[in-house]
């Protein structure tokens, strides 16, 4: 799979059970695009489980703030909190499997169902692969769709747009992600060529850290901008809805530090009516958007190319996911297939 600034041949799993003296046990993990996953899994086995030892899981505010400043010296975001995205998301699944809940009524839940969106990792397929794609995707219902864009000609992006536009009709939402491929300067000359399409949002145009930037390109276009598939904090989302500089908010689970970073992220988000657009796993988010009032539409990924998902994936109805009603986040890894890419 390739974007605007990286080519990923491979996904890592780290995957994290944890058991009770009781009997209870959860399960959680985070992903990493094939770097570092042995890094997180050290890091979790020789500094995160002694924080953990003798813990009662049920306080998950109080251990999660325990691994946030036992792993602070080393770095309040990123790698950091990849390895505690990984504990959290066990400890509340077991948690909601304790009470005999779903994930997503354990956090008090407001939906049954979730639109979702076709999101193609697809900014060098020749265009004949590009309209399959939308169409096989317009087969399963989905209710948006999103294309790369970044291509070293304008031209060529926009000539892609339109022809997706035309396949998807005018009112269906279109979004494009530029995967942090420009300077704020290009940004606002590709956002404003792209305007006749009706975008929904606009992806990471510019370097993620650079907030003053989104700030000053929101303000430039017309186009709605979205984050946040690479930022790993309460803090660095609130920085940039407080800056105006975002319309959609895509906290990715696994890497702002599981599933209590996702809730607090959600909560600010609602209190300026900003809709959440998760980044990344479609089972988990599926439970995530169905908890909280500002859940707006979860990513589907086409994985016609990649390889074999660790998990069984849902089948989308109509368009829409239903979260799984087994108690705990519900997702189901296939053994035959942990047992082909165990690593480590």
């Amino acid at each position: 799979m390739s974007d605007a600034i990286q080519r990923i041949s491979a996904v890592e799993n780290v995957m994290v059970t944890l058991r009770t003296d009781d009997g209870l046990d959860g399960t959680g993990w985070t992903y990493t695009h094939g770097i570092g996953g042995r890094a997180i899994k050290l890091l979790l086995e020789n500094d995160v489980a002694p924080m953990l030892k003798g813990e009662d899981p049920r306080n998950v505010e109080r251990l999660w703030d325990k691994m946030f400043w036992g792993l602070h010296a080393i770095g309040s975001s990123g790698f950091t909190h990849l390895a505690i995205a990984a504990v959290d998301i066990a400890l509340w699944d077991l948690i909601a499997r304790e009470r005999g809940l779903p994930l997503y009524k354990a956090l008090g839940g407001h939906r049954e169902r979730i639109p979702i969106y076709g999101s193609g990792v697809n900014l060098y397929w020749p265009m004949d692969e590009l309209v399959d794609q939308v169409k096989a995707f317009l087969v399963e219902g989905v209710r948006g769709y999103k294309m790369k864009v970044g291509r070293p000609d304008l031209g060529e992006d926009l000539e892609r747009l339109r022809a997706v536009r035309d396949i998807i009709g005018p009112s269906m939402p279109l979004m494009v992600d530029g995967n942090q491929g420009w300077n704020v300067a290009e940004a606002i000359n590709r956002a404003r060529a792209m305007e006749p399409f009706n975008l929904t949002w606009l992806e990471e145009p510019i370097l993620a850290d650079d907030h003053v930037g989104y700030e000053t390109l929101a303000r430039a276009v017309n186009v709605p901008l979205a984050a946040g598939e690479t930022h790993y904090n309460r803090f660095e989302f609130a920085d940039l809805i407080q800056r105006q500089a975002i319309g959609f908010v895509q906290a990715d689970v696994c890497r702002c530090g599981g599933v209590t970073e996702w809730m607090r992220i959600a909560h600010l988000a609602q209190s300026y009516n900003l809709p959440m657009c998760p980044h990344g796993p479609e089972d988990l988010h599926t439970q995530l958007t169905c908890a909280v009032l500002n859940g707006y539409i979860v990513e589907h990924i086409d994985r016609r190319k990649g390889k074999p998902s660790l998990t069984e994936h849902r089948i989308s109805k109509d368009g829409y996911f239903t979260p799984s009603q087994t108690p705990g986040h519900g997702v189901q890894y296939l053994p035959e297939v942990l047992a082909r890419t165990k690593v480590a």
